[in-house]
């Protein structure tokens, strides 16, 4: 019989329906909080169903999506009462649960299709009522179509400040900007947010990551940004968190000369992936294999081994900023600090003290700045307001809350 994905995945399934089942689907994220803060309170009650419902890895994808199509028909509802804001809202909602439920199947399936299928159509449907304007974005790269959703800020005028904005390896494009005050749009921003290379909607249509294709994404981004009259194309900034940290790297190094800044959270520089993909839940190299498309796990252990950030930021000199968390499980701190080292431009770097991968649960970030509006203050001085910065930093969130300016190990 074929084998596909990875082993640790394969053998350690019972394992992990334990830990699913004892500690429920935040077993190795802050994933409540990831999905439900662009949807905000009205998302919750789902989560918690579905929270109650899945006690194994397979339960996950078909509770979220009997959630999701339990929204969608409730948003059609409301369409045909005229209810316009429970629609626009029960539209989100259901769009992000398609995507949710897409998120455990590891192959190009009818199944899968049509969660995406029905993910964006609800999605469509939430942009047509949204309190900000949302535009549907096809930017061409190569061969391949890069999809994104182009949200314009509620206040100012054209042309706008830009940021394109990543998603992680488990998420997607329509969690990225919040239904109601995302960081981003409050700043003034507009925000392009797309799927890259190895991620929900081009993933299914066959566009696979490698080492270096972000750069691509990156350039197609820029040909098409400077098609755009409402956009101000001199005023442009890049984010990205967890594998989107990578990702966003990528991509800004090979468009540097054109951003005012770029900030990256959560940040996975270990070379290689090694923790991640060894150490960590074998969710992560399960997935990571399905985007790059490997069947063979020791074909992929060669491939991953390109992933490395410091041959890679060269030509980086644009103001950067990385953010994460002392203790990350995932991917240890002190390559950030690594790859840091080879960038030629001004570096920004903010550890939280005792902090994991995902920020939110110890002093130092619930006493401390907000990890994501620092990140969007950063960039908004940077893009928006053009604030210069120089040289290297690094500043050290402690447990008591106060930001300390520390020496570059």
């Amino acid at each position: 019989m074929r084998t596909r994905g990875a082993r640790r995945f394969r053998e350690q399934k019972w394992l992990l329906d334990s830990v699913v089942s004892t500690i429920g689907l935040d077993w190795d994220l802050l994933r409540m909080a990831t999905v439900t803060a662009p949807i905000g309170f009205e998302g919750m009650g789902d989560w918690a169903i579905v929270a109650g419902k899945a006690k194994r890895f397979d339960d996950i994808s078909p509770s979220f999506e009997e959630v999701a199509a339990g929204r969608e028909a409730r948003a059609h509802e409301a369409e045909q009462q005229g209810n316009e804001v429970t629609a626009r809202e029960c539209y989100l909602v259901a769009s992000i649960y398609y995507g949710v439920a897409q998120w455990p199947i590891d192959e190009i399936n009818e199944r899968n299709l049509t969660l995406n299928a029905r993910k964006l159509d609800c999605y469509a449907r939430y942009a047509m009522r949204a309190h900000h304007k949302i535009e549907r974005v096809e930017i061409t790269m190569g061969q391949h179509i890069l999809p994104g959703w182009l949200h314009f800020p509620v206040a100012g005028q054209p042309p706008h400040p830009l940021v394109i904005m990543l998603p992680g390896m488990d998420t997607f494009k329509e969690k990225l900007v919040w239904g109601y005050g995302d960081k981003m749009l409050e700043r003034g921003f507009a925000a392009l947010a797309i799927d890259g290379p190895g991620q929900s909607e081009p993933l299914m249509h066959g566009l696979r990551v490698t080492a270096d294709n972000f750069a691509d994404a990156g350039r197609a981004c820029i040909a098409w940004i400077d098609t755009r009259k409402d956009l101000d194309q001199d005023r442009i900034g890049v984010f990205g968190r967890s594998f989107g940290s990578y990702a966003a790297t990528v991509l800004s190094s090979a468009i540097a000369d054109r951003l005012r800044g770029v900030v990256v959270g959560l940040p996975c520089f270990e070379p290689g992936f090694t923790k991640i993909f060894e150490e960590a839940s074998p969710t992560y190299k399960n997935r990571f294999m399905f985007m790059a498309g490997y069947e063979d796990e020791t074909e992929f252990d060669e491939f991953i081994q390109g992933f490395d950030l410091r041959t890679r930021v060269s030509n980086l000199r644009c103001p950067f900023m990385v953010l994460g968390g002392e203790l990350d499980e995932l991917a240890p701190i002190k390559h950030v600090f690594e790859t840091c080292k080879k960038v030629p431009g001004p570096v920004d770097i903010v550890v939280y003290q005792n902090e994991r991968h995902a920020p939110g649960r110890l002093p130092s970030s619930q006493l401390g700045p907000h990890w994501y509006a620092m990140m969007a203050d950063w960039l908004a001085a940077r893009v928006r307001d053009r604030v210069p910065i120089e040289g290297a930093r690094y500043r050290y969130v402690a447990a008591s809350g106060k930001v300390e300016q520390r020496s570059m190990p």
